[in-house]
């Protein structure tokens, strides 16, 4: 944590309170639980926003690729019935009523 040790940290704790004394001690400890916490506090809110961002982008991102698939679909769906009827095969001419087509009623 920050390149400090713990023998360090306990050192700069001691000579802390020997320079603030006892009796402020636990006024300026509580200060800065406070301002620890609300610290902690502005992280996690700005994590949740920025999950939410990724979400929301992630999202955007699956719904564009749906949108695609479904153009290429129409597409290939355009080309099978420009193709059926310029070629049709023995269901698309009885549908259509092609006269070229022998009906087997008659």
């Amino acid at each position: 944590m920050l390149g400090l040790s713990y023998g360090e940290i306990f050192l700069i704790l001691g000579a802390t309170a020997a320079l603030i004394g006892p009796k402020d001690l636990p006024i300026i400890s509580r200060t800065a639980g406070r301002l620890a916490g609300r610290a902690i506090g502005y992280v996690q809110v700005a994590r949740g926003q920025f999950e939410n961002v990724m979400q929301q982008t992630q999202f955007r991102q699956v719904n564009k690729e749906l949108q695609d698939t479904m153009a290429q679909l129409e597409a290939i769906r355009h080309e099978i019935r420009s193709f059926s009827i310029m070629n049709p095969g023995p269901l698309t001419r009885s549908l259509m009523g092609d006269p070229d087509q022998p009906n087997a009623e008659a």
